[in-house]
């Protein structure tokens, strides 16, 4: 189904939002715990860094390239899931979690062991909270708005 910019500016904003809670509360417990107004700032810092990167790059259909030509899945299935939402944390994950790293460290020789230090269990929390999420944003998304094209 081909969904019109309003359905996808929904599923990306609410997706978005989800999303950087979910990996920003990750990465608070990770790093030792935070303040609530750090804790904030981080979830804010995460849903512009992730939003502004959906913008600029097709992860979607990168992700759907990817599940359906290289692992050869067939759409709706659980490998199919999974194979796009690992494509799509690749990206988002690596980009939000190295953003962030250089938010807090800054540049210099600290940065990339601050970064390394949660990536690989961030991307873990990112895939398997985006697997979880989709199915009910996309049925938020269809109820609330138009997916006409």
């Amino acid at each position: 189904m081909k969904y019109n910019n309003e359905w996808f500016f929904k599923w990306n904003i609410i997706t978005n939002t989800c999303m950087a809670l979910i990996i920003n509360t990750a990465a608070t417990i990770l790093n030792g715990g935070d303040t609530l107004q750090g804790w904030v700032i981080g979830c804010c810092c995460a849903f512009t860094i992730n939003t502004i990167a959906a913008i600029l790059i097709p992860v979607g259909p990168l992700s759907v390239k990817f599940a359906r030509e290289v692992c050869k899945t067939k759409p709706g299935t659980l490998a199919d899931l999974l194979a796009r939402n690992l494509v799509i944390n690749f990206i988002f994950v690596t980009i939000v979690s190295f953003g962030q790293a250089l938010i807090h460290v800054g540049v210099g020789p600290n940065l990339f062991p601050a970064w390394i230090s949660t990536y690989f269990q961030l991307l873990i929390v990112g895939i398997v909270g985006a697997s979880i999420i989709e199915k009910p944003i996309e049925k938020f998304c269809d109820r609330y708005g138009t997916n006409k094209p």
